[in-house]
């Protein structure tokens, strides 16, 4: 199997096959926090704080995505020896 371009990125060297697959993970579970949002403010009792309560749900989520991708695909490290 062939990766596609390698990329660095912060330092990391990544394939864009890869970086697809982690963004993808990464906006999924965004979502998934931000429309479920209602649910759990529900089931908190705490309908009121709804909007500031979405925008920090969507924020776990993007962190959850991160964990999630960093986990499942590593960086492809160049390692030069002196």
């Amino acid at each position: 199997m062939t990766d596609s371009q390698l990329y660095e990125i912060f330092g990391e060297v990544i394939s864009s096959r890869h970086f697809l697959k982690a963004f993808i993970i990464t906006v999924t579970a965004t979502f998934l926090m931000y429309f479920a949002a209602p649910t759990i403010v529900k089931a908190l009792g705490k309908e009121d704080l709804l909007k500031a309560l979405r925008v920090t749900l969507s924020a776990l989520g993007a962190f959850v995505g991160f964990i999630i991708s960093s986990a499942i695909i590593e960086p492809k490290r160049i390692v030069e020896e002196e």
